[in-house]
């Protein structure tokens, strides 16, 4: 009797720990994708993100030209769908500036941002600035809450009385590849401080 008590207890306790450790691993596998990481699934320009996320930058000549005259060209893929559109309806005072557009360059710049917002529901490399959002979707970048979140300390140790650094909206101040999309953090070099560690 002991002897059938013991293989039970044996059997039982090696399928716990097998569920375990595929669990664990299948955690750890989601994970890796979710960061938008795939070992061994490179895209062509080496950065290791999967090809079957949306990237946060498709570059678009007029949308560059338009928006890029007075200031970074951010990435669509930095705002939800919701925060642009009520930018595009607004662009007779956007922030203070008229920034209106002709039909046919508001239509278009209009389809791209469509196109390459962020959307619930669809994965990219910027997904987790979805996160958090309130009811009504922020104005500003720096206003969304993982936005907040990541640059809390960055604003009071390295931005707020930097004669160099007005403005936390700079993306490409810090962020070299700011208008490719590319937000990497072991690349920030923030003017008058240096090298970002978090």
């Amino acid at each position: 009797m002991n002897r059938l008590i013991d293989r039970a207890r044996w059997t039982i306790g090696t399928v716990i720990l097998g569920a375990a450790i595929t669990l664990g691993l299948g955690g750890i596998s989601l994970a890796a994708m979710d960061m938008g990481y795939s070992v061994g699934h490179e895209n062509s320009d080496g950065s290791g993100r999967s090809s079957k996320l949306q990237s946060a930058f498709e570059p678009d000549d007029l949308y560059a030209e338009e928006c890029g005259a007075c200031h970074l060209a951010y990435p669509p893929g930095l705002l939800p769908m919701e925060s642009w559109h009520n930018m595009m309806l607004g662009l007779g005072d956007h922030f203070g500036e008229n920034a209106e557009l002709d039909n046919d360059a508001l239509s278009h710049i209009t389809a791209y941002i469509s196109r390459n917002a962020l959307k619930p529901g669809r994965r990219s490399t910027m997904s987790k600035m979805l996160r958090n959002l309130p009811e009504s979707a922020p104005a500003r970048i720096t206003e969304l809450p993982y936005f907040v979140h990541e640059h809390d300390e960055v604003i009071i140790r390295a931005v707020e009385g930097n004669p160099e650094l007005s403005s936390i909206s700079q993306c490409d101040s810090c962020h070299s590849g700011a208008e490719r999309g590319e937000f990497d953090d072991d690349r920030i070099i923030i003017p008058g401080f240096g090298r970002w560690n978090d």
